[in-house]
């Protein structure tokens, strides 16, 4: 099993380095072609609704990554003047609660994709399915939450070695 979670996590890096590496490009050269086109007086539809599709999937899909190397929530300086064994408590009250901030993500999140689903919108100038940013939302929601998952199992597994050396 956790041979297939390993292999299931590469492929998901794999992918979202793909997605950051492509939306990055593409939020470059719609921004630079949207400046280029308002300093020639050009009129060029939806080059701002694709920038900020693709900003949100490079958003989204960064916050991912960040979760998965435990990047994204790191406040070090406290961790660091703490003993060993509040470090592996500190650890493991925070990644209890950013699991609890990952269930209420999802629970957001999938308010508004059944809002979305119930009421489907669209942008302005191209009619493209606000779902396609929304989707970035909810797979950021799912992924980090699921990181976050395995953070707090680790952390507790962690204390409960902590308590289990000191009863013994």
């Amino acid at each position: 099993m956790t041979k297939l979670l390993s292999i299931a996590d590469r492929v998901l890096m794999h992918l979202l380095n793909a997605v950051v590496v492509f939306a990055n490009l593409a939020v470059m050269a719609l921004i630079l072609l949207l400046v280029a086109s308002r300093m020639f007086g050009w009129s060029v539809v939806g080059m701002l609704e694709l920038a900020t599709i693709s900003a949100m999937w490079l958003y989204m899909a960064g916050a991912i990554i960040a979760m998965r190397n435990r990047e994204h929530l790191v406040v070090d300086f406290l961790t660091q003047s703490l003993s060993p064994k509040l470090q592996v408590i500190h650890e493991a009250v925070t990644s209890v609660i950013v699991l609890a901030i990952g269930f209420f993500f999802i629970f957001l999140a999938s308010g508004m994709l059944e809002f979305a689903t119930r009421r489907p919108q669209t942008t302005p100038a191209l009619s493209l399915p606000l779902l396609i940013p929304q989707s970035a939302i909810v797979t950021a929601a799912v992924f980090t939450t699921i990181y976050a998952l395995r953070d707090a199992i680790r952390a507790c597994r962690a204390f409960s070695r902590i308590r289990n050396t000191e009863v013994h």
